[in-house]
C-alpha cells in the first residue's frame, strides 16, 4: 500500500472519529446550554387554601395612618414580568462579550427558608441584582423581609391576600401550590414574588436565582470555608453559636448562623449578608475552588432553582471573578426610608426606593 493511501485512510478515520466525538458531545452541549428551569411567568395561577391562612397571615388590606409619603406600594395595572434582553437605563454597553455574554441582566435572588428557624417562614433573603457583563459592573440592592407590599397579582385567593410582608409571599405562594414536587412549589413561590416585586418596586426580571439556605453549610465546607472579617461578635437565642470578632475562616453552619442572626435587625442583618456576599467573591479567587467545580455543580443541583443554564452561571461566576471590587455596589432600603406598619411589618418611601433603584441601573 501506497505511503499517500495511507496517509488518506488515517485522514478518513480521524475525519469519523471527530465526527463521532462531536455527535457524542451534542446532547452535552445541549445540556449546558439548556435552562435549569423554567422562565419567569407572568401569568398569576389561582393559588386557594380551603382552610384559613396561617396565624399570622394577613387576609385583608388594612387600614392605617401612614404619612403619604410612606406607602406599601405604587401598584400598576395588569402587570407582568417582561422578558427582556438589556432593561438599564443609561449603560454605555460595548460590542464585545466578556465572560462569554453580551447582554444586561436583572436577576431576582431569594434565599429559601421552608424551616425557618423563628417560625416565621418565608423568603429569607430577597436581592435585586443588575449584571452588567459589557461594563463589569453588578449592582446588588436588598430589600427587608418586613416590608409591606401590596399582593394582589400574587393570585392568593381563598383566602384572598391583598397585602402582607415582602417575606412571606414566597412562602404562602409555594404553601399553596399544587405542584407534587417540592423544586416546582419553589418556582411558584419564585414567580409570585416576582410579580410582587413588579408591582410594587417597578422592577423587571431577566432571571431568578432561589437558593434553598439549608443546603449552603455543606457547599461552604466543600471549598474550606470562607475567611472573612467578622466586625463584632454576633449572637442570638435563634442561631445556637457564637460568631467571635475577628478574622477568621467560616466553616458552613457558622456561615449560615452569621447569615440570619438577627440580634439587632433585619437592617443589620442585611449589613452582615452583604460582607459574606464580599468574602464569597474573594473566595472565588482562589483557584482551588475553581478545581472543586465539578463537586460544587451537583451539590448546587440540589440547592437552588434558577433559569440560567450550567454555561450561564459559569459566566456569572467568572464576571464576579474578574469585576473590581469598586464596580459591586451592595446597597438597601435605609431604614430611615421605613416606618412602622401592620402586623411588624414596614411601610416605605416608594419615591426614594424607586429613585436609588434607577441610579442603579434596575428600573428606567
Amino acid at each position: 500500500m501506497k505511503f499517500n493511501d495511507i496517509i488518506k485512510k488515517r485522514t478518513v478515520w480521524i475525519v469519523l472519529i471527530v465526527i463521532l466525538l462531536l455527535l457524542i458531545s451534542l446532547p452535552v452541549l445541549a445540556f449546558y446550554r439548556h435552562p435549569l428551569g423554567p422562565a419567569l411567568s407572568s401569568v398569576a395561577p389561582t393559588v386557594s387554601l380551603a382552610t384559613k391562612p396561617a396565624e399570622g397571615f394577613t387576609t385583608a388590606v388594612p387600614t392605617t395612618n401612614s404619612t403619604s409619603d410612606l406607602v406599601a406600594s405604587n401598584p400598576t395595572t395588569n402587570p407582568t414580568v417582561t422578558i427582556v434582553v438589556n432593561n438599564a437605563a443609561n449603560l454605555q454597553v460595548n460590542s464585545s462579550a466578556v465572560c462569554g455574554e453580551t447582554g444586561v441582566w436583572n436577576v431576582l435572588i431569594l434565599g429559601s427558608d421552608a424551616a425557618d428557624l423563628r417560625g416565621e417562614k418565608g423568603s429569607d433573603l430577597t436581592r435585586a441584582a443588575l449584571v452588567d457583563f459589557p461594563n463589569k459592573k453588578v449592582n446588588i440592592y436588598a430589600f427587608t423581609r418586613d416590608l409591606w407590599v401590596t399582593t394582589t397579582t400574587a393570585g392568593f385567593t381563598n383566602p384572598a391576600i391583598d397585602a402582607d410582608r415582602l417575606g412571606v409571599v414566597f412562602y404562602e405562594a409555594r404553601r399553596r401550590s399544587t405542584q407534587p414536587e417540592v423544586r416546582n412549589k419553589m418556582v411558584d413561590g419564585t414567580n409570585a414574588t416576582a410579580r410582587v416585586m413588579e408591582q410594587n418596586f417597578s422592577l423587571h426580571f431577566d432571571h431568578y436565582l432561589t437558593i434553598d439556605l439549608s443546603q449552603i453549610p455543606a457547599m461552604v465546607d466543600l471549598v474550606g470555608g470562607i475567611p472573612m472579617y467578622v466586625p463584632e461578635r454576633t449572637t442570638d437565642p435563634w442561631i445556637g453559636m457564637v460568631i467571635p470578632a475577628g478574622q477568621q475562616t467560616l466553616n458552613g453552619k457558622q456561615v449560615e448562623a452569621y447569615a440570619r442572626a438577627i440580634p439587632d435587625s433585619d437592617f443589620g442583618r442585611i449589613q452582615r449578608d452583604n460582607l459574606l456576599v464580599q468574602a464569597l467573591r474573594q473566595k472565588l479567587l482562589d483557584p482551588s475552588v475553581w478545581l472543586k467545580i465539578p463537586q460544587l455543580y451537583e451539590q448546587i443541583k440540589g440547592a437552588m432553582i434558577t433559569d440560567l443554564s450550567p454555561e450561564q452561571i459559569v459566566n456569572l461566576a467568572c464576571l464576579m471573578k474578574i469585576t473590581p471590587k469598586e464596580s459591586i455596589i451592595q446597597d438597601e432600603v435605609k431604614p430611615e426610608w421605613t416606618s412602622p406598619g401592620p402586623q411588624g411589618s414596614l411601610l416605605w418611601d416608594s419615591n426614594k426606593v424607586s429613585a436609588r433603584l434607577k441610579e442603579l441601573g434596575l428600573i428606567r
